[in-house]
């Protein structure tokens, strides 16, 4: 059966956690105090064979076991000789026990030797020590009492695991409920979000750097939707106005024309002002256009090596500038690796927008040069200026500083948004800087390597 809440799946590995964990410490524990009673028996085996063997022992001179009996009780011992033969044993000739003849060669060379061995069903620790050089003394003594004592121990820890598990579960279950308590909060302003609450956001206090982390991000995210989602609605306003004034002009225009007859040239004016009006409609549409391409990132730069002194002039040489002066500053040689087309759309916006914004006799004056791995673009004029509070909005879509004057030179209000997003493209930057009745200064700075 699936497990459906994640609460529940961390709780149930918290537990499992816990339960190996536990398992795991039983294990080393027993094998710990195994090895420690082991090591008791040793020293008492070792003990025993030192203090009533302490005398060499000639096994031809022992008789019925008689002297070996007296010292070390009716325990299990033998007397074997270097052969491997036993000499003399606590046991019947039939039952002997089992000699390891590895050990007894190393109880020779190298001191007392251990071994475990199973006699009758029965376990039982065994010391090799040499008599002398001829024999050796196996003396043995049964593991009943400490397996009898790992046995207790075993079922003690089998008595506290129900409790330990019981406990754990709780614990986990409600460890779980804390570290996923901002996970909750989250799934209920996302609830909140999906009916229109975009002004919520999660305060969970200090719950750790990624919790806090996760939050900063959700917080930054819904900062974004909540700025995307107004500026969306701004954006279809203000494309509703702007499709919509053209659009009742040339309503108005038509049908005043169709209620009577009219001299020629008064039609002649009409189609005039209409076609001023859909020429209008084309550059918004193109300008949408071109915007929605560079949102969707569907819209393909084609870089090349080109002269940007050559890409003004040609500018220049299009633009309509009656009445004003063009003062052209060009460092040589100066070369970009870019989008030539849609840079010569960028700077067109810049320079036409630095032309209708200046009165009559004004001065625009374009400026190029090399600054380090760069090339600045500069476009001064010395028109009306934008006031201080107006600067960080003008990239905005549809955002204009004088919109009366801005629309009858027949701007959308959408050149300086894509101006700055060819610009970003070519991972460059924009600067504004202005004073009001001195005009302003549109600073482009492109990278001049390749990318």
């Amino acid at each position: 059966m699936a497990i459906k809440t994640f609460r529940l799946r961390l709780t149930l590995m918290y537990t499992v956690v816990v339960v190996l964990i536990f398992f795991a410490s039983d294990f080393v524990i027993q094998v710990q105090f195994k090895n420690k009673r082991y090591e008791s028996v040793d020293r008492e085996l070792l003990r025993e064979a030192t203090t009533e063997f302490s005398q060499e022992i000639d096994p031809t001179r022992i008789k019925n076991n008689e002297e070996i009996i007296k010292r070390v009780g009716d325990e299990y011992y033998q007397i074997i000789n270097r052969r491997g033969e036993v000499r003399i044993s606590s046991l019947n000739n039939n039952y002997l026990w089992p000699v390891n003849r590895d050990l007894l060669v190393k109880a020779f060379n190298g001191g007392p030797q251990f071994d475990t061995v199973s006699y009758k069903g029965e376990n039982y620790r065994v010391l090799y020590m040499a008599l002398n050089e001829d024999n050796i003394l196996s003396i043995g003594d049964s593991l009943k009492d400490v397996e009898e004592e790992v046995a207790a121990l075993s079922r003690l820890s089998l008595i506290f695991f129900p409790f330990i598990l019981a406990i754990t579960s709780v614990m986990s279950w409600f460890l779980a409920g804390r570290a996923l308590s901002p996970m909750v909060q989250i799934k209920s302003l996302a609830e909140q979000i999906r009916h229109g609450r975009l002004d919520r956001r999660i305060d969970v206090g200090v719950k750790g750097k990624e919790i806090d982390d996760l939050v900063k991000i959700f917080n930054e995210m819904l900062d974004g939707i909540q700025n995307s989602m107004e500026a969306q609605k701004r954006f279809t306003s203000d494309v509703s106005h702007e499709i919509r004034s053209p659009l009742t002009s040339l309503r108005g225009s038509i049908e005043v024309a169709l209620r009577k007859k009219r001299a020629t040239e008064e039609y002649e004016e009409l189609l005039r002002n209409n076609l001023s009006d859909i020429i209008r409609l084309s550059r918004i549409a193109d300008d949408l256009l071109f915007l929605a391409k560079a949102d969707n990132n569907i819209l393909e730069l084609k870089k090349h090596w080109f002269d940007v002194n050559q890409l003004l002039k040609n500018i220049i040489e299009r633009v309509r500038y009656d009445g004003l002066s063009i003062v052209e500053k060009y460092e040589e040689n100066l070369e970009v690796y870019g989008d030539s087309s849609i840079l010569e759309q960028a700077f067109t916006n810049l320079i036409n927008n630095a032309i209708k914004y200046i009165h009559r006799g004004g001065t625009v004056t374009i400026t190029t040069e090399k600054e380090d791995d760069s090339i600045k673009v500069t476009i001064s004029d010395s028109g009306i200026g934008i006031p201080e509070d107006e600067i960080p909005h003008i990239f905005e879509r549809f955002y204009r500083v004088d919109k009366e004057r801005s629309r009858k030179m027949g701007g959308t209000g959408l050149g300086l948004a894509i101006t700055q997003w060819i610009v970003n493209a070519h991972r460059g930057q924009i600067l504004v800087k202005s004073t009001i009745g001195s005009g302003s200064d549109f600073i482009v700075i492109l990278p001049k390597t390749q990318d």
